[in-house]
């Protein structure tokens, strides 16, 4: 996140933050980015966290959809950072 984003949110690094989008909702651990500035502008890496936030319909190309997508985010000190076995439990079903 851009340095200027965790002071207006009042999230220090580290923290674990809620990022929910129309197509879900992931906790992970908020990181002061180093590329700065880009206010306003948050980076997940490409892989299940990221997956959980993007919109899954591919239009037929087979890649998803991974920038521009608007999204919430929040403090979230007292929720833990998603396992992949949960992201995996969720996304398919299974126990």
């Amino acid at each position: 996140m851009d340095p200027e984003d965790l002071k207006k949110l009042g999230i220090k690094e580290k923290t674990n933050i809620l990022v929910s989008t129309d197509y879900g909702s992931v906790v992970v651990k908020a990181l002061k980015s180093l590329r700065t500035p880009h206010v306003g502008i948050i980076f997940i890496p490409f892989g299940s966290w990221a997956n959980v936030v993007v919109d899954p319909e591919t239009h037929g190309i087979g890649m998803l959809s991974l920038k521009g997508i608007p999204a919430e985010v929040e403090p979230a000190p007292d929720k833990p950072v998603s396992s992949l076995e949960e992201l995996l439990r969720e996304q398919f079903g299974k126990e």
